[in-house]
């Protein structure tokens, strides 16, 4: 008797535990079970690796554990819902909410997305902060073609161009909505949080509008008016999630799939073209009027620019400039000759110095990478005989780092890293850790910077463009040339990124829940400002201390960026740095 109801309680059980197998009917719907499920899962690993955990509740006073429990009870509270339709909103509805949730620990590092990823909804518009105000600086062509044949506004909307100011979206001032869509910005910093809403407020993949259209005011320069449009929200079809195709469909959504393909007039063939010929500002574009002398690109054929490098000319003097666009790229191409990332830039930094050119670095746009890159970097701008002090690192004591150190023998690390010494004293660091008992590490530097013996050191005066963009590996170049003076720094701030990630080929950041749902890396290890002294291991709060995590660094003389730099390729920035070099 006792077996038999033993069995009953077990059926019951296995029942429970996979019910929500059979959540919608159409496509998997995420029910009440399975979003706290999923937060749980997401909170617990966050608590254990994320490195920040502490530091974010000491610096801008989030509290994990209070986050992921309100996130669950909210979540609790909200009920099921069984019409198709509903479940498919309430799906998308969920990932925006757990969006918001690891928003709140304000990390640029530490974003998350659904492994399946949501698409694209967008009206045709392209958007940026600028100068206060919110205004267009781009264009889909094809879509707004398709809008334009489309509307009864068809003839104002064919007369808006760039540099007109977004006034109201749906009734609300277009700096407000915008705000409205910080709290979904994974952003170290407020600068790079506003800007991003900002670019979003036309085009996102998350907070889905209800409508198929927005009512827009927009103050048309070539009108001289403000007018309203109706626009229509596109979506796009290159997703594989049914609950949101589902979704699009019967909600009327126009889509992105007729743009798809374009008539070959030669063949009389319909062939396929997936750009939506995108007219706007390009960030990484070379300066109005300056000579290129050599582009390093992230692949052979195509790719991105990574490394430039131009000569810039005001009243016959000459300026050397270098923009450097990522610090993740180990190898770069110039048609079909290679370099590696270092050896361009020094090339770069060779003629300047040979034809004695003050410099402009531009840092703007740099999404990071690589993080011994900066110091390398700063080498090539070193003088001669001059010793600057390097980036700081700490660990936070988790299992991750003690499985991750386990996991070498001495020798075998020692085969994968460049600076034994360092990495030596942050293992015994770490044991120290763990025999006291302590949360992290102390902040310990990597070595110091000297003159690269190719360069054979460089003297010449710089001055360093930044921005809210410059992230990650960005940051730390901008901290090694705040801290060691050797550029004037302009703008206003980087990104203000402290924590990165530390993996090898059997241990990874990266992270999904139990359902597969999300995924996301977590960031596990600190980088921050050089120490103010010749020390190498720095004090027991030090981890805390030195971090740079929303503390960007704060450029030595302030530009903020006109429209006039979108129109005319960053005149305004490289006019605001030839006034300092002069």
């Amino acid at each position: 008797m006792l077996k038999y109801i033993a069995g009953i309680v077990l059926a019951l059980n296995s029942f429970a535990m996979n019910k929500s197998v059979f959540s919608g009917s159409r496509f998997f719907y995420y029910d009440k079970e399975d979003r706290v499920e999923i937060l749980e899962d997401i909170y617990k690993q966050t608590k254990a690796e994320y490195t920040l955990w502490e530091i974010k509740k000491r610096r801008i006073a989030v509290d994990g554990d209070q986050v992921f429990t309100n996130a669950i009870e909210r979540e609790m509270a909200i009920e099921d819902v069984n019409a198709p339709i509903d479940q498919a909103r309430a799906n998308l509805d969920f990932i925006t909410r757990v969006k918001e949730v690891i928003a709140t620990f304000e990390d640029t590092h530490f974003g998350i997305n659904p492994v399946l990823n949501t698409p694209w909804v967008l009206n045709g518009l392209d958007a940026n902060l600028i100068d206060g105000k919110i205004l267009v600086t781009g264009f889909y062509d094809k879509v707004l073609a398709k809008t334009i044949s489309m509307s009864d506004d068809g003839q104002n909307i064919s007369q808006i161009s760039m540099g007109d100011e977004i006034i109201s979206i749906d009734g609300i001032e277009a700096r407000e909505y915008a705000k409205s869509l910080e709290k979904y910005i994974d952003g170290s910093s407020k600068g790079f949080r506003e800007y991003r809403a900002a670019n979003l407020v036309m085009a996102r993949y998350f907070s889905y509008p209800h409508r198929t259209f927005s009512d827009i005011e927009i103050k048309v320069q070539k009108l001289e008016k403000t007018i309203k449009v109706r626009l229509p929200w596109y979506a796009s079809d290159n997703t594989k999630r049914k609950d949101a195709l589902f979704y699009f469909k019967n909600k009327g959504f126009p889509t992105l799939d007729s743009f798809r393909f374009k008539w070959n007039e030669s063949k009389r063939v319909w062939e396929k073209d997936s750009s939506l010929k995108f007219r706007g500002w390009n960030g990484a574009a070379l300066p109005e009027g300056a000579i290129e002398l050599e582009n390093w690109k992230s692949a052979a054929t195509g790719g991105s620019t990574i490394v430039r490098s131009a000569i810039i000319l005001d009243k016959a003097t000459a300026y050397g400039f270098l923009q450097i666009n990522s610090f993740s790229v180990r190898e770069l191409f110039k048609g079909q000759e290679k370099k590696d990332f270092i050896s361009a830039i020094r090339g770069a930094v060779q003629y300047f110095k040979e034809q004695e050119l003050k410099v402009i670095l531009d840092l703007r746009n740099n999404g990071g990478g690589n993080g011994n890159f900066p110091e390398q970097v700063l080498s090539l701008l070193t003088e001669e005989g001059q010793t600057y002090r390097n980036t700081t690192w700490a660990k936070r004591l988790t299992r991750y780092t003690r499985q991750f150190i386990d996991y070498y023998h001495t020798d075998e690390l020692y085969q994968e890293i460049s600076n034994e010494e360092f990495w030596q004293e942050m293992i015994d660091q770490i044991f120290f850790a763990v025999n006291d008992n302590r949360n992290h590490t102390p902040a310990i530097t990597e070595g110091f910077v000297t003159a690269d013996k190719e360069v054979g050191g460089f003297t010449n005066d710089i001055v360093a463009l930044i921005s809210p963009n410059c992230i990650s590996a960005c940051d730390i170049m901008s901290m090694l040339l705040k801290s060691s003076k050797r550029a004037t720094i302009i703008g206003t701030t980087s990104n203000g990124t402290g924590a990165g990630y530390w993996s090898n080929d059997k241990l990874s950041t990266n992270f999904e829940d139990r359902f597969h749902i999300f995924r996301t890396n977590i960031p596990n290890s600190l980088f921050g400002y050089p120490g103010s002294d010749d020390t190498i291991v720095f004090g027991e709060d030090s981890a805390y201390e030195l971090n740079s995590e929303n503390r960007p660094v704060i450029a030595d003389i302030e530009y903020v960026e006109t429209f006039e730099d979108y129109k005319n390729d960053s005149s305004g920035w490289i006019k605001k740095a030839i006034e300092i070099l002069k």
